[in-house]
């Protein structure tokens, strides 16, 4: 859940810095043209740019991560494993929060889970240090895990690893 927080905070600092830049690089445009400063211009333009592409892609970020943070703290304080009943409870789609669960365990926001039949199980003897990576059967993509199970980011396929080969 730290880490999730983290990454939350993280985001919004950025989103904020981004914002204001924008601002800033719009006034550092018209500052540096007027004034003859090139390198007040070349700052502006790279601000600003940065600043109109960047913080909405980051703000929508940020305000998807309160989703994150609602079922994780739905599954870690709640104890509630059934996917119906986290989206029950937090008047969501199961869709919608099977997706977020998929999320979260990919990234490894969520650890010692996989989801089956619609229910998160803890799983057994996972050994949380070993990272092993493996090709996805579907689209070729990598995926790093240390666990049992693994659910392809790209695709979605999930995947239960046989324990040999690892």
């Amino acid at each position: 859940m730290e880490k999730l927080k983290s990454s939350h905070l993280k985001t919004l600092w950025i989103s904020i810095i981004l914002s204001v830049g924008f601002v800033g690089g719009v006034l550092a445009i018209i500052f540096g043209a007027t004034k003859g400063i090139t390198f007040l211009l070349v700052i502006g333009i790279i601000a600003t740019v940065l600043g109109f592409y960047g913080s909405p892609i980051l703000w929508i970020k940020y305000g998807e991560q309160f989703s994150y943070i609602a079922v994780l703290d739905c599954i870690v304080s709640d104890n509630l494993l059934d996917i119906d009943s986290i989206a029950t409870s937090l008047g969501k789609m199961p869709q919608e929060v099977l997706r977020i669960v998929n999320y979260l365990v990919t990234k490894r926001y969520l650890k010692g889970y996989y989801v089956e039949n619609g229910k998160l199980k803890p799983i057994e003897n996972e050994v949380e240090d070993v990272v092993v990576t493996h090709k996805c059967p579907n689209c070729g993509a990598t995926i790093d895990t240390s666990g049992q199970y693994a659910v392809c980011e790209y695709c979605g396929v999930k995947l239960k690893l046989d324990k040999r080969k690892r």
